[in-house]
């Protein structure tokens, strides 16, 4: 590490961005999500015997995790919750293989100002790291094939726990070992993109960054503790970061 990276690390006004990947690092489309999305049926199929083919659109919205998905679904199709709770590690890395198999069928593209943003905040030395409900080599896959990966220091990702909140702590963990010294859970602020990222946060008892630049708009989002309309007003996000 260098030294403006470590002297950055120890001033305790500054805050440490946990980022969202769909929606707010790259774009989300459907034909985007198509293997995430294959990866959730041929997992919910091969480790829970339901329909090759289970709509998933009605079971969950923008902002819950994979573990998270997996559960509801397989519970609204007759599974127990034992049963589900049971098997979802097996069927988290069912999904994982699944995607990095199949990944080429998407397009992974970084939203409006995410690499300029991504680069300013490298270059003052500001470890960057991601909260997402994304399976850990699924999301990995995304950013590698987006060229963006090699940002990012540490993350927690949705086969980590069973709740958003939950990667609250798991994130201050990773940066605290990443980082050799205890990071006070206060540091870290959200940079999400959804209603539930902004649950996430309250409950977790930090601060959130909306970005209405994907499925939700900056007026749905408008009680976060920042709001941008993307990630191109990197001003306002320096500046929330007590970098200016």
């Amino acid at each position: 590490m260098n030294q403006n990276y470590m002297k950055n690390v120890h001033m305790s006004s500054l805050k440490i961005p946990l980022f969202d990947i769909d929606w707010t690092l790259l774009r989300g489309e459907e034909i985007n999500k198509k293997a995430h999305r294959d990866a959730y049926n041929f997992a919910l199929h091969s480790i829970y015997n339901l329909p090759s083919h289970v709509s998933q659109r009605d079971y969950f919205s923008e902002g819950k995790i994979d573990s998270q998905v997996l559960m509801e679904i397989a519970k609204l199709h007759g599974v127990t919750e034992d049963e589900a709770k049971t098997k979802v590690h097996t069927a988290l890395s069912t999904m994982a293989k699944y995607f990095i198999k199949h990944a080429g069928e998407g397009h992974y593209e970084p939203m409006p100002g995410v690499v300029n943003l991504l680069s300013d905040l490298k270059s003052k030395g500001i470890p960057l790291g991601l909260l997402t409900g994304n399976v850990a080599e699924i999301g990995r896959e995304k950013l590698r094939r987006a060229g963006i990966a090699d940002y990012f220091a540490f993350g927690a990702f949705g086969s980590m726990a069973f709740k958003r909140v939950d990667l609250i702590q798991i994130a201050k963990e990773k940066a605290s070992k990443v980082l050799g010294q205890d990071i006070s859970i206060h540091r870290f602020v959200i940079v999400g993109d959804s209603p539930l990222d902004i649950a996430c946060a309250r409950d977790g008892g930090i601060p959130v960054i909306a970005v209405g630049a994907g499925h939700y708009k900056s007026h749905e989002l408008s009680h976060a503790d920042l709001v941008v309309d993307s990630l191109e007003e990197q001003g306002k996000i320096i500046k929330f970061l007590k970098l200016a």
